[in-house]
């Protein structure tokens, strides 16, 4: 996997997080949103549980997809802005009063 095109790339003070929109090619399958939390923690150097990938939409016909992410300042600006269905999906980041992951 690599990043083709940086569509966008800014900082948000608001909410303490930087907000990217990128392009990426893949080889096969489309990426797991942990395969793209780990690229980015590679590539920007922070931890991955300060990363939150909002979307993934494949772009038809070709082997790429567009992809939304959050990296925030801290975790717990990530607990405390994040919606938590997103927080769901990822598994990595804790919550509290309940499972992470499938419902019981």
């Amino acid at each position: 996997m690599k990043v083709v095109e940086v569509v966008r790339d800014w900082y948000n003070k608001l909410l303490n997080r930087r907000e990217l929109e990128f392009i990426i090619s893949f080889d096969s399958s489309t990426p797991k949103r942990q395969d793209i939390v780990e690229f980015l923690a590679n590539q920007y150097g922070v931890p991955p549980e300060r990363i939150v990938v909002c979307k993934i939409i494949n772009l038809f016909g070709s082997l790429k997809a567009r992809v939304h992410a959050h990296i925030y300042d801290s975790v717990e600006y990530v607990k405390r802005f994040e919606p938590k269905h997103i927080l769901k999906k990822h598994s990595a980041i804790p919550l509290e009063g309940g499972k992470v992951g499938k419902a019981s």
